[in-house]
């Protein structure tokens, strides 16, 4: 059996795979991303990301691509008797655009056409492996390497490989979880459902872009637009039954449309669950590995996303020999628990969808839960401000240690294009003191002028901020202060070794 050794192993070749394929590869590492099927399955799974994950995206330069495969949706929600009848509920979007927090918007678009634009992006790099058809078959980690062996599902060789860092990114059902013994918090089964995937053309009911949803109530179920060639998924509560999906589809449009064609018929079963641990040795999990939540809110692939972000980094600074291993128990300690609040916010949306009538408790907007969680690690020097993300909010921008750095056109660019690879310091020009205890870090500076980037990032004409390169406020004075306080968070909190 033939032995290969790489950085780092990628088990799955989902959104969340792809994404940390391509996020190491942007920081210099290579790896070897397997997945067992041939490609993505062409029934979407889940449509849409938010704009957190677009902002990450952007700045790995996938985002116009995204955006020309974009669905033309019309944001908001409507509520009909069948699609047919006359609106007698809607909800806009709209009150998102009336604050501009981020240069991106989210994005409608089905997951194998997502899977397509990532896996074009991470494959133009030299540093990714992508083998497709191929099965990570057996497994071991150890507390500082996994060893596994790759079957070639196509030729039935296999292959020995040695990776310093596993990420498992294999699903729901992952294997590499289950193989590290590692459990799941939280429901399973928040009830069955059934999916019909058809094609027909609905235009005469929806005009050339759709809502984001609609939900009927004839079915009580929701239609979803998926694909420009006028693909749907009609999901609905599972009856147990097996009456005809076109007679379901039927009753939903409120008529058979004409050349209507059935794609597939699948049962499912909705679940909010949470990982008990993140990472067990040199392995770790993301996305749906980590965490399952019900499809309320488009939340999974964003919250994936936001996963490789934080971990891709990470590895990269102790791969490279600029961080010490102790950064990398910081992964856990700030996902975890954004996984365990999503799986709560997805599970009151989902109890809303599925009985309007239900009271419930007070929740986060989508907007906080896409952008507003705080991170409270070894990584992260708080400055005693308050906690920024209390249940009930509504999302506000804030440099507070441990949140996302907000965003502020400057310059003519945003704030968030200045946060990719590097630590970085950002400072007015009264913030010389600043720039120059760090000059000898590899710290990357940033002189901003005006005062509304101040005035949003919570700081004087002296202070200063530092910014992971995940995007995230590390370490903020919001004075001039003692210089050599920044240089103790990069080398202390942030784990890097200065020369």
């Amino acid at each position: 059996m033939n032995t290969m050794e790489v950085p780092v192993l990628i088990a799955g070749g989902g959104p969340a795979g792809l994404t940390m394929s391509l996020l190491l590869s942007r920081h210099g590492v290579a790896s070897l991303l397997v997945e067992k099927h041939a490609g993505s399955s062409p029934l979407p799974r889940a449509r849409g990301i938010h704009a957190r994950a677009m902002e990450i995206l952007r700045v790995a330069g996938v985002e116009d691509d995204l955006r020309a495969a974009a669905l033309p949706i019309h944001p908001g929600v409507e509520w009909r008797a069948s699609l047919t009848a006359e609106p007698v509920r809607e909800v806009s979007m709209s009150e998102f655009a009336a604050v501009e927090v981020s240069p991106c918007e989210g994005a409608s678009l089905a997951q194998d056409v997502l899977e397509t634009i990532l896996r074009d992006h991470a494959a133009a790099s030299d540093l990714a492996d992508l083998r497709y058809q191929t099965e990570l078959s057996d497994l071991v980690v150890s507390g500082d390497r996994a060893e596994g062996v790759l079957l070639d599902r196509a030729s039935g060789t296999t292959t020995r490989v040695r990776a310093r860092y596993l990420i498992g990114a294999d699903g729901a059902r992952s294997g590499t979880r289950q193989r590290l013994c590692i459990g799941m918090e939280g429901p399973a089964d928040l009830g069955r459902q059934r999916a019909v995937y058809f094609r027909a053309d609905l235009s005469a009911w929806t005009g050339p872009s759709p809502r984001g949803l609609y939900f009927i109530t004839e079915v009580d179920g929701v239609l979803v637009w998926t694909h420009p060639d006028h693909r749907w998924v009609l999901n609905l509560r599972d009856s147990g039954g097996e009456e005809d999906p076109l007679l379901l589809i039927e009753r939903a449009v409120g008529t058979r449309p004409r050349g209507v064609e059935v794609l597939g018929d699948s049962r499912w079963t909705a679940a909010a669950q949470n990982a008990t641990s993140y990472r067990t040795g040199a392995a770790f999990l993301v996305g749906d590995a980590a965490h399952r939540f019900p499809p309320a809110g488009a939340t999974g692939i964003s919250t994936a996303m936001h996963d490789t972000h934080n971990l891709a980094w990470k590895l990269a600074a102790v791969l490279h020999r600029q961080a010490g291993a102790a950064l990398l128990d910081t992964y856990q300690q700030e996902r975890q628990p954004v996984g365990a609040r999503n799986a709560a916010e997805t599970t009151s949306q989902w109890r809303q969808f599925t009985s309007p009538q239900a009271p419930l408790p007070p929740g986060r907007d989508i907007r906080q839960i896409d952008m507003g969680y705080q991170y409270h690690s070894n990584a992260v020097v708080p400055d005693g401000s308050a906690d920024t993300d209390p249940p009930g909010t509504t999302y506000t921008q804030t440099a507070t240690p441990g949140c996302r750095a907000p965003h502020v056109w400057t310059g003519g660019r945003s704030t968030i294009d200045l946060f990719d690879r590097d630590i970085v310091l950002l400072t007015g020009p009264d913030g010389a003191a600043w720039r120059t205890a760090l000059a000898r870090t590899p710290v990357i500076s940033h002189v901003l002028t005006g005062d509304t980037w101040r005035d949003v990032y919570g700081i004087s004409k002296d202070g200063a901020v530092l910014v992971r390169p995940d995007g995230i406020v590390a370490w903020r004075s919001a004075t001039s202060g003692n210089p050599e306080a920044a240089t103790t968070a990069v080398s202390d909190n942030l784990l890097f070794h200065l020369p």
